[in-house]
């Protein structure tokens, strides 16, 4: 048997505050997602499973002017009676498309303690993708100290030095590494130049890296949605659940697998969906999503829009429903930013879908719900 989910919790819109998987019938560790968008207020469905709250989770993106597309994440693992935070993840998108991730390495033993990464995508007028890449290093007097789960102040009250997620930019960071794709194109230069630099991300920073890597593989639900047996919805070994794609944190799986990950970073040359478990191109585990996003594949899409479109607005309504769910108009609409994220998962994990996102014109239709079987009675 492989991980199951054993504790859950979840938002005023219905999305994951937080998901615990564990392999129960070895005992081995939590793998731990605690994640709000911002704009979800305080109280009955403002405080994770496990006793983080949304005001600390979220800082100073708090029910901020955008708090409504952006999302926090704390990924921790560790047994049962100590998990500990590994990532501090920030994630904001803007409706024309664009996306800015940063992700901190919040590991009290990694000599990477305190060290962020921030990426940018921007979609241009001309349908090209840039796209940037920066590393800001913590103050030179950081103490390190382990962040434990649920977590108890904002990280930048238990760090002296630390500053919000929000105030990293790139004038803040180092230069890094900046480049446009081209869906049309090969990108070969591009690629090669962030594959280089990858490598040198990986060398100076092992441990974060090893980190990373770890919560690629509890995001990505492919294989564990796959197998036979491999259960996400309860203790049943006899059950499993292959429908797990509404969920946040997308953006960094997809930004930081090319950066941090070397399985990640090689691609793949095709899909092969004819028999996908013989390659894996985790994170592109969220291109069949993605492609099915852009293809107008009415439930994928539908889906997809829950986790990133808002429809609560700012502070979040409780149970605003959706396209999906009630027919409803985003506040803000995802619509762009989710094509984004798919064509920088094609390009960066398997070129070979790009073809056909690139003849789909990206359209949402509300939910038909006249057949809904529970209105039979």
């Amino acid at each position: 048997m492989g991980v199951s989910q054993v504790q859950s919790s979840f938002q005023n819109d219905g999305n994951f505050s937080q998901l615990d998987l564990q392999n129960v019938e070895t005992g081995g560790p939590i793998l731990r997602i605690e994640t709000f968008r911002c704009s979800q207020p305080k109280g009955a469905f403002g405080t994770t499973a496990s006793g983080t709250d949304v005001q600390t989770l979220a800082g100073k993106d708090h029910l901020g002017p955008t708090s409504n597309t952006t999302f926090r994440h704390i990924f921790s693992t560790g047994p049962p009676n100590k998990v500990t935070g590994l990532l501090e993840i920030r994630e904001g998108y803007d409706v024309d498309g664009s996306w800015s991730v940063v992700m901190r390495d919040i590991d009290g033993k990694s000599p990477s303690f305190g060290h962020a990464i921030l990426s940018t995508v921007k979609p241009t007028s001309d349908k090209h993708v840039k796209v940037s890449y920066n590393l800001a290093p913590p103050p030179g007097n950081l103490s390190p100290k382990v962040i434990t789960s649920p977590i108890q102040a904002p990280i930048i009250k238990q760090v002296t030095g630390l500053v919000d997620l929000l105030d990293i930019s790139a004038s803040s960071a180092t230069p890094g590494i900046a480049f446009v794709l081209d869906p049309n194109g090969t990108n070969t230069a591009a690629l090669s130049d962030l594959s280089n630099f990858a490598a040198e991300v990986q060398a100076a920073h092992p441990e974060w890296a090893r980190n990373v890597q770890v919560f690629e593989r509890m995001g990505d639900f492919r294989d564990k949605c796959i197998h036979s047996g491999i259960n996400l919805i309860g203790p049943d070994p006899a059950l499993a659940s292959e429908y797990l794609l509404v969920r946040a944190y997308r953006g960094v799986l997809i930004m930081a697998g090319r950066v941090f990950d070397p399985s990640m970073s090689a691609g793949a040359s095709c899909l092969n969906v004819d028999n996908p478990l013989s390659l894996d191109t985790k994170p592109g585990v969220y291109l069949p999503f993605l492609a099915a996003y852009s293809h107008n594949v009415g439930l994928y899409q539908l889906g997809i829009d829950k986790v990133h479109s808002d429809y609560g607005g700012i502070p979040m309504a409780l149970q605003p429903g959706s396209r999906l769910e009630n027919s409803t108009k985003p506040v803000a609409d995802s619509m762009n930013a989710n094509r984004v994220l798919a064509l920088l998962a094609a390009i960066f994990y398997a070129p070979d879908a790009l073809p056909g996102m690139r003849a789909a014109k990206p359209q949402i239709e509300a939910f038909d719900h006249s057949h809904d079987f529970l209105k039979l009675f």
